[in-house]
């Protein structure tokens, strides 16, 4: 009798329970960005003077023009990686809380 009575009580407390929440259900779709077609360019000498008839001041234009082409273009590779290191931990970060969920 005893058990019947507990039955009884734990079945009228369990209706008066309060409703569970109702579930949202997400869905992530993870894009692949590239970044502008511009950064994958480096600039080069088109034409290369002739080095018999080189003078110092030729050399010493040369030598600016593919500094200044090379720092140009260093500045785009660092850019690129950048950009991809960043893309590359927000994907990690999304697919972690993904895992974790």
């Amino acid at each position: 009798m005893r058990v019947l009575i507990a039955c009884i009580i734990a079945l009228t407390l369990a209706g008066c329970a309060k409703p569970l929440p109702p579930q949202v259900l997400t869905k992530t779709e993870l894009h692949v960005i590239l970044p502008e077609r511009n950064m994958f360019y480096c600039q080069n000498v088109r034409r290369f003077p002739n080095s018999e008839t080189l003078t110092d001041v030729e050399v010493a234009k040369l030598l600016v023009e593919l500094h200044s082409k090379n720092t140009e273009c260093q500045k785009n590779m660092n850019s690129i990686y950048k950009f991809l290191s960043e893309a590359k931990k927000q994907t990690e970060n999304t697919n972690g809380k993904e895992k974790s969920n």
